[in-house]
């Protein structure tokens, strides 16, 4: 295949995993309207902080393996690794690899959830302050024996360039979860119960599906030895602190809001950051779709693949100063569609959030080039670690001082670290690198939409009504993105070289 199309194929598959990536990270954001009329502020505060202990529970339970699946199952490593590079041969080494990686997560899933099904009402009371742990908690437990399962399977689609299968998969889960808990809420009125019990229902049959699916492909069930799972785990443990600390800092900042704060305050918190989880999505979804085909372009090292890279990472950038600008300017007016007027103030600290994340962008480049080394995790290990562990006391110096801001200030000064950390140690690597000048006009614009939102708020947007209001934030969105298709043509190009491959591809089938 040509260097181009595969270029474009970057493109598509992010297009298909941003979709499945906000499923799976948004489907709470979806489901808003429904969750904000039937739970109350405080219901609704001890419902995120399950999910929370459940996302952080299966990140231990992961054991970092999604990056080793992806690493290990994706061919490039392969011949690297003397392996045939078609054929049985190939196909074995990476089904020995997968079987590993799901035998060792099982392991872990099945422990973790024993432990902590035995322990909750020791950690309960500082989690869930006011919150018993039956019968709601102890119902929910039973996912954290699915969730990993699902993580390795999506990492075995990602490696294998399923996108489609990645998508498809993400939007049944989506819809069946999203039922479940229509109905539990809704008709049968189980309230949080029935919230656990559809992310038990809904998270352990598609567990299921991706068994059967992975061993209809023929990666299960093939006999591996310990120096498989030894190489697997070397790999992957580095990246488990990586996970682990951004999610842990996650829990605890919401624990942190419930105790020095309120409950409800924890749940408005959650709120605002789905905004990031929305950017988040997008950024993540480029970085899947862009890891494999940056594996393969140093891998080949083909004509031009410097610029291209630098290329894809400006139009990487470019995007996410739209998206995390478009989220900053329209959130207030999301939210008062979506939610009653008691979940409206979440609002406040989503442009300081989106901020955070315009930053970010350009930490997900520099992770890429780590993880093309086998020894790059460890210092993804030191970049999470490091902001983790400024990022809680600023949480508790800004929950204390200046509340819900005081914490979205803390986030911002995370992101900050995590992305220079990432940038300094990529740079000691043979890699095309960042183009600074072209990132910097991109973000400047982005960073002026963003404070002239912050502004807005602050003075109660000057006593405008909403139309008006809406009407000012679309003027400065048409500005922004006119400013970014000037002082950065190269995303027209990229725009237009995928259209034109869409157009040639519906043009063929018929």
């Amino acid at each position: 295949m040509p260097t181009s199309d595969k270029t474009r194929g970057v493109a598509r598959r992010s297009l298909i995993y941003a979709v499945a990536s906000i499923l799976q990270k948004l489907s709470s954001l979806i489901l808003l309207p429904v969750y904000t009329r039937l739970l109350t502020p405080e219901e609704y505060g001890y419902f995120n902080l399950i999910v929370t202990l459940l996302v952080l529970g299966g990140a231990i339970a992961s054991l970092g393996m999604e990056y080793a699946v992806v690493r290990f199952c994706h061919p490039s490593f392969e011949a690297e690794d003397g392996v045939d590079g078609s054929g049985e041969a190939l196909h074995r080494s990476q089904a020995k690899f997968y079987t590993a990686a799901y035998t060792t997560v099982l392991s872990a899933a099945v422990a973790l959830t024993v432990v902590l099904t035995l322990s909750g009402p020791l950690y309960s009371p500082l989690v869930f302050p006011e919150f018993d742990f039956y019968p709601v908690i102890l119902v929910a437990l039973p996912s954290l024996l699915f969730q990993p399962l699902t993580t390795v399977y999506l990492a075995l689609l990602q490696a294998r360039s399923m996108a489609r299968s990645f998508g498809l998969y993400s939007l049944a889960l989506f819809v069946s979860n999203g039922a479940l808990t229509v109905l539990f809420l809704g008709p049968l009125k189980l309230g949080l119960l029935g919230v656990a019990l559809a992310l038990v229902v809904a998270n352990g049959s598609f567990a299921l599906i991706g068994t059967v699916r992975a061993i209809k492909m023929g990666m299960l069930w093939v006999r591996f030895d310990q120096e498989d799972a030894r190489r697997l785990l070397a790999y992957a443990l580095p990246m488990l602190p990586h996970t682990l600390t951004l999610q842990a800092t996650s829990l605890a900042t919401r624990v942190i809001i419930s105790h020095l704060i309120s409950v409800a305050a924890a749940g408005l918190f959650n709120i605002a950051m789905y905004a990031v989880n929305f950017i988040d999505a997008i950024q993540t979804a480029f970085h899947r779709a862009f890891l494999s085909w940056y594996f393969t372009q140093v891998d080949g090292k083909p004509s031009g693949w410097q610029s291209r890279v630098r290329d894809v990472i400006a139009t990487f950038v470019g995007a996410s100063v739209v998206i995390s600008s478009s989220v900053a300017l329209f959130a207030s007016e999301l939210l008062t569609l979506m939610t009653p007027e008691s979940f409206h103030a979440a609002a406040s600290i989503v442009p300081l959030l989106s901020l955070s994340m315009m930053v970010k962008s350009i930490y997900y480049p520099s992770l890429s080039a780590l993880l093309y080394h086998e020894k790059g995790t460890r210092v993804v290990l030191i970049i999470s670690g490091t902001s983790s562990v400024t990022s809680i006391p600023l949480a508790v110096l800004g929950a204390a001082q200046f509340g819900l801001m005081g914490v979205a200030a803390a986030q911002l000064v995370q992101r900050i670290m995590m992305s220079a950390i990432a940038v300094s140690s990529s740079r000691r690597l043979d890699t095309p690198g960042i183009p600074w000048s072209r990132v910097a006009r991109l973000q400047s614009g982005g960073l002026v939409a963003v404070c002239f939102v912050m502004v807005g708020d602050h003075e109660s947007w000057w006593g405008l009504e909403f139309w008006p209001v809406l009407f000012v934030k679309v003027f400065v969105w048409i500005v922004l993105v006119a400013y970014l298709l000037v002082c950065d043509p190269n995303l027209v190009k990229v725009a237009r070289s995928v259209i034109r491959r869409e157009s040639q591809e519906k043009a063929e089938v018929r």
